[in-house]
């Protein structure tokens, strides 16, 4: 395996592609083309949730996808949006220009995003064909159209996140505020700017096959936002599976010993864990 962090815009923005890149086989006469995922972590867009990243990784790499971690440009002035969509926008289009070179297939590149990472994802599978992408990038916007999306717990409407955090028992107020103010340049971005950037308001019929879960008992993230979200799907008849688990918390990536939960801990969500196996089982039927 063949591991490379590439920098996506260097000097100008913080993002990085880590690539982890499978062997072609033994016989490179017959290599083994291989799909390719790439995982954007949450973090609030202030930081990156590392055991969103390469535990993930190592999930979908035994799976045999050549897996891309995509830590996109976070923090004041460098985040703002839509740097990280540009960044995820980037990525796709990064891998499907060396698919020769990684022997990936290039109609099998899909994204899998959790929490805010989640919102990167969502975003950039809503909008691939958007004027604002093919202006910043410079490029045809079908290089940088994802072919599958998987989210996790993910953030898609950003006014209801407000309203949901603030009436919210736990003390919000303070992550809100590095967070919009990382991503508007503002602590109190208004109602036009928060619905700009919503998932739900975005989503056409170029939307590519949808998987999403998340948990009833998360308290950051409210269950409400994947309902409707996937209500959307439907009016604009988009394949997907959704997965709503009884039991968990916000940000369970895995939800196992790898990424560092004991027995006791794992018997409090106690299916979550098998988000992986049933995206898997979705990705195999979808790709064919």
């Amino acid at each position: 395996m063949t591991i490379e962090i590439i920098p996506l815009l260097e000097g100008v923005s913080n993002a990085t592609l880590t690539a982890y890149i499978q062997d072609a086989s033994m016989d490179q006469r017959f290599p083994i083309i291989r799909p390719a995922i790439i995982i954007c972590p949450g973090g609030a867009y202030i930081g990156i949730t590392e055991k969103e990243a390469e535990p993930v990784a190592l999930r979908f790499i035994a799976a045999g996808y050549h897996v891309f971690v995509l830590r996109y440009s976070i923090g004041t002035q460098i985040g703002r949006f839509p740097a990280p969509f540009i960044d995820a926008a980037k990525s796709v289009m990064l891998i499907r220009e060396n698919a020769k070179r990684w022997y990936v297939d290039a109609d099998k590149i899909s994204l899998c995003g959790f929490s805010t990472g989640g919102h990167s994802a969502a975003v950039l599978s809503a909008s691939w064909q958007d004027d604002y992408l093919v202006k910043a990038i410079g490029a045809d916007s079908h290089l940088f159209k994802p072919n599958a999306l998987i989210l996790g717990y993910p953030l898609l409407d950003l006014y209801q996140f407000k309203m949901k955090s603030l009436k919210n028992s736990l003390d919000m107020q303070p992550l809100l505020e590095m967070m919009f103010s990382a991503i508007y340049g503002t602590i109190n971005p208004n109602d036009t700017l928060l619905e700009e950037w919503s998932c739900t308001r975005r989503v056409t019929s170029n939307m590519p096959p949808t998987f999403l879960w998340t948990t009833s008992e998360d308290a950051v993230v409210d269950v409400e936002e994947s309902l409707n979200f996937v209500k959307v799907l439907v009016a604009n008849k988009i394949p997907y599976e959704f997965h709503i688990f009884e039991k968990g918390a916000h940000g369970l990536s895995l939800g196992d010993e790898t990424v560092g939960y004991k027995e006791a801990d794992m018997r409090k969500h106690v299916n979550v864990h098998k988000w992986v196996d049933l995206a898997l089982s979705w990705l195999k039927n979808l790709q064919g």
